[in-house]
């Protein structure tokens, strides 16, 4: 834990064994180390994690839902590294950055922007296809920031402080660059419905979100594919050139 390294990688998962090997592959080509912490896995996500060098993975101590409570916890661990910069992902979001730019942000002096958004590409139905519309199209997150022992991530009013986001709430504007992430987690329409059941569990009545109905627009018992939504909608998907991971 004493050598110093320029950018860690962090993701609270569970239960990715389909996507986690494909995840950490991409991500150990941007980070120096990645420090998982897995939420009570039931398939073979906790074992796949291991099986990489360079990957910490921490078994979650806590009960019940709290995504600023585990973000805190695994970013003291990133703290502890000594690492300069931190890649915050998901564990179904593939990094792409054919031009390494990630790693010349983090090789620059202690000055300029501290904080960088990745474009996200919602994978619909197919790995060559991506919804386009509403907030799908334009989705940018923060993701890359750079480490400050002050940061923390915040609480939320949303259920379980959920979309606490992927950076600390101390860092200033994000300013956009050239990778990008590849999600996914919405690919197929059976996950979709799963995890739109799972959020109005834990999140009902969420307005703001629309009660994430965006997420099974043209699904079965979804809204109509060409209902206009409050985030989204009209559905429009388009094709792009496959990535280079596979399902």
């Amino acid at each position: 834990m004493g050598i110093e390294m320029k950018i860690a990688g962090m993701m609270r998962i569970k239960n990715e064994a389909r996507w986690i090997e494909k995840i950490i592959g991409a991500a150990l080509k941007v980070c120096d180390r990645i420090y998982v912490l897995d939420d009570h896995s039931t398939d073979a996500t906790p074992e796949i994690c291991r099986s990489f060098a360079g990957v910490y993975l921490f078994p979650s101590e806590f009960e019940g839902l709290d995504e600023s409570r585990d973000k805190n916890w695994l970013f003291n661990q990133v703290k502890r590294s000594r690492s300069e910069w931190c890649l915050a992902i998901d564990g179904d979001e593939v990094i792409e950055d054919p031009h390494n730019e990630l790693r010349e942000i983090s090789q620059r002096a202690d000055e300029g922007p501290e904080c960088f958004s990745l474009q996200v590409l919602y994978l619909w139905n197919r790995v060559d296809q991506v919804r386009t519309d509403g907030v799908y199209g334009r989705f940018f997150r923060p993701s890359f920031f750079r480490v400050r022992d002050s940061q923390t991530f915040p609480t939320t009013a949303s259920g379980a402080n959920f979309h606490c986001g992927s950076v600390p709430q101390q860092l200033g504007a994000a300013f956009r660059c050239g990778a990008r992430l590849l999600h996914f987690g919405y690919m197929d329409a059976a996950d979709r419905r799963r995890k739109f059941e799972w959020y109005n569990r834990h999140d009902p009545n969420n307005e703001i979100e629309d009660r994430y109905q965006h997420m099974v627009q043209g699904d079965p018992e979804g809204p109509h594919r060409k209902a206009k939504l409050l985030h989204a909608g009209p559905l429009r998907l388009e094709t792009i050139v496959a990535p280079v991971v596979n399902r």
